[in-house]
């Protein structure tokens, strides 16, 4: 007598071959472990990152992220190769950031670099992007690599799960008597259970009253764990999506991609130089217009007419950002979209190149805009982030100008420098360069006020800069508004510690609090040595 009904194997093929419509999916044994290893990795991602997105715990998630994707990628007969080390190298630098410091300033940015990073460090070491290297089609790459794919293999996991369980019915059918006897000792148990205290002297009846808060501890619901268990069921199913997407997909290839862009090639290209030709013209006129007003923050003074040095560093500085990015999508889009003829194929690229070189000055005025604001008022991450952003497009202006004589990726050059400088953003401690930076040009004179919203604003990164201003400045009243970011910022780490959001900088705040005996008094919060 068969306890479970076999499925033959063809059933089960036909059966994941229809359900996924098409796809080239057929689980082996690694498939299997796979989709029982991600349940974890999905459920420790919910409970460890999801909700935080800060701490030891993200590295540690990390790590282990890493050691199940290199496992299943050695299965498949894959390894990290090539370009993949540098995506590798992005992941874990960021992922060690976040057990460093809290970077509250850069928090979105780094959360986001570290999911895009992971994803795509999986898309490049399966070798599954269209090029098999970021390339021109690096956005078409990401699209199908973070939604796409994923969700095209949303419902593999099951597969392969059914798939292991036909093989574990012969096992369960040869525990069946074990279960049978676990299931009969239950019911004589309920019997003799209250014989055995009726004749109890009173040592068996309080072993029971020890165990039954535990007991009624174990009965309790726990409705976060139950959120995050439910959460982890779609994000177990899209991580073994991602994975196994990678490897076994195979509708994603370049011949399909470029018929698709070949298709998009709709604008003439006297429309493209026509429109090139007045957006240079404008902006020649523009820049012509007013030379000594552009010009005047490189000098580091202010034009005739303006009274507020702040006024005209702000004037301007985020339209000329805007028209930065608006010029590098019309290149983009009038390369993608041109159909060149011979006779016609050198005069796109001078304007793009001359266009690319007016984009340069645009942006070179801005930053001189922004550099000019911060000698006056000091450094901001708010301040600090777009100069970044303005070296980056300086970056990728200058490749678009340069790629009109040299045939090379300016996509590939600025994926690998902007995930390059978003990750020194987030190891090199951004907030407490910040906070640093503005200590020593306040103690040195340079700056006339120290602006203690951003003290706040860095948490504890900015405690050495504090601990410098409050043992070398005499002004009290800095000194009150320090006294209670100490405070501020102890309870907070303090708060951290031994949880999964704890970060070496907390640590720090402990340790340099305890080291020199502070005493937190009551209100107004002031804090002297011992």
């Amino acid at each position: 007598m068969k306890i479970h009904e076999e499925v033959p194997a063809n059933d089960l093929t036909n059966l994941t071959k229809s359900s996924l419509k098409g796809k080239s999916f057929q689980p082996d044994r690694a498939d299997e472990l796979l989709a029982y290893a991600v349940f974890l990795l999905a459920f420790l991602f919910i409970r460890w990152v999801f909700f935080y997105f800060q701490g030891w715990g993200v590295s540690l998630y990390t790590a282990l992220f890493v050691a199940v994707v290199l496992f299943y990628l050695r299965h498949k007969r894959k390894s990290i190769t090539g370009e993949s080390w540098f995506w590798f190298a992005i992941l874990l630098f960021t992922a060690l950031s976040f057990s460093l410091w809290p970077a509250q300033s850069v928090f979105g940015l780094r959360s986001l670099l570290l999911l895009g990073v992971a994803i795509y460090w999986v898309w490049t070491a399966a070798d599954a992007t269209l090029r098999g290297k970021t390339s021109d089609w690096l956005p078409l790459d990401l699209l199908y690599g973070i939604v796409y794919t994923p969700f095209k293999y949303f419902s593999a996991q099951y597969y392969s799960l059914a798939a292991a369980g036909k093989k574990q019915k012969k096992i369960t059918s040869e525990h069946l008597p074990i279960i049978l006897g676990v299931l009969l000792a239950a019911v004589i148990i309920s019997v003799v259970g209250p014989l055995l205290m009726r004749a109890d002297a009173g040592g068996f009846t309080a072993l029971l009253r020890y165990l039954q808060p535990q007991l009624d501890r174990l009965g309790e619901i726990d409705t976060e764990l139950l959120i995050q268990m439910i959460l982890s069921i779609p994000a177990a199913a899209y991580i073994f999506g991602l994975l196994t997407g990678s490897i076994y997909d195979r509708s994603y290839n370049l011949q399909i991609a470029e018929a698709s862009v070949n298709n998009l090639r709709k604008l003439p290209s006297d429309t493209v130089i026509t429109l090139l030709l007045l957006l240079n013209a404008l902006y020649i006129t523009f820049i012509l217009s007013q030379l000594p007003y552009l010009f005047s923050a490189f000098r580091g003074v202010v034009p005739p007419g303006w009274e507020s040095y702040a006024e005209f560093a702000r004037r301007g500085f985020f339209e000329l950002c805007t028209i930065a990015v608006i010029n590098l999508f019309v290149i983009s889009s009038t390369q993608l979209g041109i159909k060149i003829s011979k006779r016609q194929s050198m005069a796109p690229q001078v304007l793009n190149a001359l266009l690319a070189a007016l984009t340069l000055v645009l942006i070179a005025t801005a930053f001189s805009k922004l550099a000019l604001y911060i000698a006056i008022f000091g450094l901001t991450v708010q301040r600090l982030l777009p100069g970044v952003f303005l070296i980056f497009l300086a970056i990728v202006f200058g490749a678009i100008a340069v790629r009109q004589r040299r045939q090379f990726s300016v996509m590939r050059l600025a994926a690998f420098t902007g995930t390059a400088l978003l990750c020194l953003l987030c190891i090199i401690n951004t907030d407490a360069l910040v906070v640093n930076y503005n200590a020593n040009r306040y103690l040195s004179g340079t700056l006339d006020e120290f602006d203690t919203i951003v003290l706040y604003r860095s948490g504890s990164a900015g405690l050495s800069a504090a601990l410098l201003l409050y043992e070398e400045s005499d002004n009290q009243q800095l000194q009150d508004e320090l006294n209670k970011y100490f405070r501020f910022i102890y309870q907070k780490s303090k708060s951290n510690s031994g949880t999964l959001r704890d970060t070496w900088q907390d640590a720090f705040v402990r340790r340099e609090m305890a080291k020199r005996k502070f005493i937190f008094r009551p209100y107004p919060y002031s804090l002297t040595p011992n």
